[in-house]
């Protein structure tokens, strides 16, 4: 990975645009983009304000070598802890897959560059220019929409505003569970979600906001549960073949 292939790194990783990021270190938006495109170098100034700015490790950010951060760091918002991202050699984000075997670590590691650096990481066509991350479904909660085994392509929601009310998404709790659940923002406040399962077995609940660690919402399903053929349709389908023929060979004929 390059210095400018770090830089965009720790930016993902903060969360933050490239207006934002480029404001909090005193350049240019556009400045910014030629920076971690390759295009343009780095000024000492530059490299000194990202370092102190946002507490990395300066060796990290030159060589690759040793952690991200100095110390654990907030956000800048004063909210949750910085999402972590990893990237390709070309610098894009990569999707990162959180298996159900992962899931049980994923609450601790989430923050951990080197945890969130061990999993599975792949790129889709047509997902890119925001943070996504892949979940592996476990239950039947979503049935007959989701299917355990099924994974789930989420991107990152940063607050409760951001939520499309009815929509599915994974819910990460404080408790370390993972959940795939409709969700609605219930509370004036955005203090309080609603979580609705599509199986009438299972009922709707409340969370408060200081149940929930991370949301993301669910943008496409990668599944192997293939819907059978209707028999009733197929013939209906093979007729209208055999009408078709017996047309055709009718307007020859004449």
């Amino acid at each position: 990975m390059t210095l400018n292939q770090r830089i965009k790194l720790v930016r993902k990783t903060l969360a933050q645009s490239q207006t934002e990021f480029a404001g909090a270190i005193g350049i240019t938006q556009t400045s910014l983009s030629q920076i971690e495109s390759g295009k343009n170098g780095i000024s000492y100034d530059v490299f000194h304000a990202i370092i102190s700015g946002f507490n990395v490790n300066p060796f990290w950010l030159m060589d690759g070598k040793g952690e991200m951060f100095g110390t654990p760091v907030a956000s800048p918002a004063g909210g949750a802890a910085p999402l972590v991202v990893t990237v390709s050699e070309d610098g894009e984000e990569n999707i990162v897959l959180v298996d159900q075997k992962a899931a049980a670590g994923y609450l601790q590691g989430m923050h951990d560059q080197t945890y969130v650096g061990r999993l599975p990481a792949f790129r889709l066509p047509g997902f890119r220019g925001r943070t996504y991350r892949a979940f592996e479904v476990s239950g039947d909660s979503m049935l007959p929409t989701i299917w355990p085994k099924d994974i789930l392509v989420c991107n990152y929601v940063e607050s409760f505003r951001e939520i499309r009310n009815g929509y599915v998404h994974i819910v990460v709790m404080n408790d370390g569970s993972i959940v795939a659940k409709r969700v609605d923002n219930l509370a004036d406040t955005e203090q309080q979600l609603l979580l609705s399962s599509d199986n009438p077995l299972y009922p709707p609940y409340r969370v408060s906001a200081a149940e929930v660690a991370q949301v993301w919402r669910v943008h496409a399903r990668i599944t192997n549960q293939l819907d059978v053929p209707d028999r009733d349709q197929q013939r209906l389908r093979d007729i209208e073949q055999r009408v078709i023929q017996i047309e055709q060979s009718l307007k020859k004929n004449n």
